[in-house]
């Protein structure tokens, strides 16, 4: 467009805005002297909430998903994201604070391109629900995020199940909303901690199975919804149930929902956890038969001497590597029980199935390879008690103590225990038996 097309265009603007300014005059003379004045229109609230639930990723710290709050203000033009999941990830201590529970987050702002472009690059979706609050309170819970995201207040000691990403946002939104979320959420859980937590791992065996392990009785107890909301997911239901009170009566908390991002190829989180009871059963058998298979062949006459001390060495090898993982499990149990912050891991009965004291066999493993009968006698020693220790795990179902949803484990340490006993008893102390 050339200067003169430019010049015509501001003109014509400029008129059509004087005509606009005089018919508006003149009505409003008009309405003085007709007519009694019209009411004027409230302000438009410029404040916007919508609490943003995002999908888990591929990460297994990101499995759970995650939780935050976006503050649209339209006067200002800005669009804020405060995020309670900030952490940092490559810190010395990263470690040594996760295994203690001792892990430091906090409330980081961020804005709305730079987060939307981080998790769709991670495939995550991203789901928002806008706030039906009222002006007071949107402005009361943008002041309480903005003191909160204050180098000296922002900092959180975090609890993947007690205090988290999603635990903060509820709060903060709760307290908006003036009790209505908690008030809503006193009915009892769909789920356990630990049913919401192996359903969330589902997909990644190595997690679920850890998980499942290390979470006490604690992870077991009778929980209602809003012990339930430690999970997005949960908590983008929890608020969908929750109606507030509005000038016509009781609304939706909610005042809409809607999609952002769609993750793809990836399927939703599954509703309720896997049993996985069966794979498990058939995994520990796997292991007694295997050692009953080796310590029986080992024995036969009809072999080769070189085969069945190939045998005898194999079993040994395998009985001490059968020691080292298992006890090594059971001696961290003890350990996560009585040095660090993770409460839903203290009591453990796990520690029953996995004897910490099955240490020893990587000695006596080590000894039965090379035929020493006083190894024979300590493994069998060792499994014995370790196979006592399970059946008294499996005893406490009865409810002498608090529960603890470990079936699933019981199925795979009792048929191995059993098998690596049986075979210690009954075959290994034919193997050399004149040499110590």
């Amino acid at each position: 467009m050339g200067v003169r097309s430019r010049l015509r265009a501001i003109l014509a603007a400029t008129v059509l805005s004087l005509a606009a300014a005089g018919v508006s005059r003149a009505g409003s003379v008009t309405a003085q002297v007709g007519a009694a004045p019209l009411a004027e229109a409230p302000p438009k609230d410029p404040l916007s909430i919508y609490v943003m639930t995002f999908g888990p990723g591929d990460h297994p710290f990101f499995k759970f998903g995650h939780d935050a709050i976006w503050i649209h203000d339209a006067a200002a033009g800005t669009d804020r994201v405060y995020n309670f999941g900030t952490f940092a990830f490559t810190g010395p201590r990263l470690i040594l604070d996760f295994l203690h529970g001792r892990m430091t987050y906090w409330l980081s702002v961020s804005y709305l391109p730079a987060v939307l472009a981080s998790y769709e690059r991670e495939n995550r979706t991203i789901d928002v629900q806008e706030l039906a609050l009222d002006p007071a309170a949107k402005e009361a819970l943008r002041a309480r995020l903005d003191v909160n995201a204050r180098p000296e207040n922002r900092d959180y000691k975090y609890d993947y199940f007690l205090d988290n990403c999603a635990t903060r946002v509820r709060d903060a939104i709760d307290d908006a909303a003036r009790g209505r979320l908690r008030a809503s959420a006193g009915t009892p859980a769909r789920l356990t901690l630990r049913q919401q937590a192996l359903r969330m791992t589902a997909d990644y065996w190595p997690l679920y199975l850890a998980l499942d392990i290390v979470l006490g009785p604690d992870a077991d107890r009778p929980i209602d919804r809003w012990g339930e909301m430690f999970i997005p997911e949960e908590l983008a239901r929890g608020l969908s149930a929750v109606t507030v009170a509005g000038p016509g009566g009781a609304r939706p908390l909610v005042s809409e929902a809607r999609p952002v991002f769609a993750a793809l190829h990836r399927p939703p989180p599954l509703e309720t956890p896997p049993a996985r009871a069966r794979a498990l059963f058939l995994a520990g058998s796997t292991v007694g038969l295997l050692f009953l298979l080796l310590g029986w062949a080992a024995t036969r006459p009809q072999l080769a001497p070189p085969v069945r001390v190939g045998l005898r060495a194999l079993f040994g090898l395998l009985l001490a590597a059968w020691g080292l993982v298992t006890g090594f499990v059971g001696s961290f149990l003890v350990y996560v029980w009585a040095f660090t912050d993770h409460v839903v891991a203290h009591h453990n009965q796990n520690i029953l199935l996995f004897a910490p004291w099955a240490l020893a066999l990587l000695v006596f493993g080590i000894g039965v390879t090379f035929g020493r009968s006083w190894a024979a006698r300590g493994a069998r020693t060792v499994a014995l008690a370790a196979l006592a220790a399970a059946i008294a795990g499996a005893l406490l179902k009865v409810g002498i103590v608090r529960h603890q949803e470990n079936d699933r484990l019981l199925s795979f340490s009792l048929p191995a225990w059993l098998g690596i006993y049986t075979t210690l008893a009954f075959y290994v102390g034919r193997w050399h038996p004149g040499r110590r």
